[in-house]
């Protein structure tokens, strides 16, 4: 009998629970945070209080469960409410009938979101609880991507390595060998007649390069093959040196044009991986510093308030990680190509400390095969890419690095590395900085 393989998947029922659960919680953090920061206060009347004693040996504001029930008014309309929380709070309890007036604290433009304002303002909470509420909601949205992405079983995909390209073997005829002058064929050393044809291995046929054994033309004075002089077997140097090169410069100018197969290689493919992996690590830096950092602050300094350097940190924290966010989407969206089909400078004035500095900002407006329109923009020194393209070069957009690869190389003297953004030589094949190939 075969056996079934058990499924690593959460089941539907329990994974909606828990990102219930998660999502409810990050609601109570938040919504007393809002409290705190935006809410208004006013009396409101207890209706019903239950605290019932848990443990005797529980620590301090948690030794009581307590239950509260309460009403009041805002905006002409009333309001109810019920809470639950720890503490160590012991009121009498509430009979039928009987109220307590306390102070209740909700937001004004959605009153629904209440609580008791023991709960929810910084002077009653204290430090710990205000860390607390801080760092809680980002803990469970970490949770809840951490269980939606076990949910899906998304894996990551490991890009193939791609092969190398099997070298041609390419047959190459030295000086030294003979071959036959009618028919061309390889004569081993010490031949005196041809075994292919019978022909004696010293007559000359001026038809037959005898340095190569290629078939030349009439009257012609060089071999069309190796360039060896007809007549005496001797390649003329100048001229076959003169081709060689003419040959090596074209081929070598062919090679550049083109958009290169380097962003794939194994190599370049670890560098990317690199490259978004201290990206990763910058963020969670920026993240945390200001997380950290003002409310260590708001405890250290009396003229600042641990409240409003808590909220400030949070803000702070908050707007780089959307930022940093953005860029790491940025960084997984498809190549694209396009044209350059504008180049334009401008002088700009800014102002900074009570003094106008003025600066040229250069523009390089590309037009995408989408037809979309991407502009890259410079500033001063930091004009590189508006000397490096020209009106009418076609490029590629490498968002992993965030380059640009021009499709015609062939009459640059320099090309940029893909990874770093080093200047290099046209020739090298590797980054003087980074080591990484060369999109050539």
């Amino acid at each position: 009998m075969v056996k079934k393989k058990k499924s690593k998947k959460i089941p539907l029922p329990i994974l909606l629970l828990i990102c219930a659960v998660l999502l409810f919680a990050m609601y109570l953090s938040l919504s007393t945070l809002s409290l705190a920061i935006w809410g208004d206060s006013v009396m409101g009347t207890v209706d019903s209080y239950q605290a019932r004693l848990d443990d005797t040996d529980a620590g301090q504001n948690r030794s009581r469960t307590v239950s509260k029930g309460y009403w009041f008014m805002a905006n002409g309309k009333e309001y109810q409410g019920h809470v639950m929380y720890q503490s160590d709070e012991a009121w009498p309890s509430l009979d039928e009938g009987e109220t307590r007036s306390e102070r209740i604290r909700y937001l004004n433009h959605f009153p629904y979101i209440n609580k008791p304002a023991a709960l929810c303002e910084f002077d009653e909470m204290g430090e710990v609880a205000i860390v607390y509420h801080i760092l809680a909601p980002i803990g469970y949205l970490l949770l809840l991507l951490l269980v939606i992405r076990t949910a899906r079983g998304k894996k990551k995909k490991k890009t193939a390595a791609k092969k190398p390209a099997t070298p041609k073997i390419i047959e190459i005829r030295s000086d030294a060998d003979m071959f036959c002058h009618n028919c061309g064929n390889k004569l081993p050393k010490g031949a005196v007649f041809c075994s292919g044809c019978g022909t004696k291995a010293g007559q000359d046929n001026p038809n037959i390069c005898s340095a190569c054994g290629t078939a030349i033309p009439q009257d012609a004075l060089f071999c069309i093959n190796c360039g060896a002089a007809v007549n005496n077997g001797e390649p003329h140097s100048s001229q076959a040196r003169s081709f060689a090169s003419q040959d090596s410069g074209d081929t070598q100018r062919m090679n550049l044009i083109g958009f290169s197969d380097m962003c794939n290689s194994p190599e370049i493919l670890e560098a990317a991986q690199k490259n978004r992996k201290s990206s990763i690590g910058c963020m969670w830096i920026l993240v945390f510093v200001p997380l950290i950092g003002f409310p260590i602050a708001g405890l250290l300094m009396d003229d600042f308030p641990f409240g409003e350097s808590a909220v400030i940190g949070v803000g702070i924290a908050l707007v780089m990680l959307i930022i940093n966010v953005f860029a790491l989407r940025r960084a997984k969206q498809p190549m694209w190509e396009g044209i350059v089909t504008n180049k334009f400078s401008k002088e700009k004035y800014e102002h900074k400390d009570d003094a106008s500095k003025t600066y040229t900002e250069y523009t390089v407006t590309i037009t995408t095969d989408a037809g979309r329109k991407k502009t890259i923009v410079e500033k001063d020194s930091r004009r590189v890419m508006y000397d490096y393209l020209d009106v009418g070069d076609k490029v590629r957009f490498h968002p992993k690095f965030g380059t640009y690869e021009k499709y015609d190389k062939s009459k640059d003297r320099i090309i940029y590395c893909n990874v770093c953004s080093m200047m290099n030589p046209i020739h090298n094949d590797c980054c003087k900085r980074c080591n990484s190939l060369l999109f050539k």
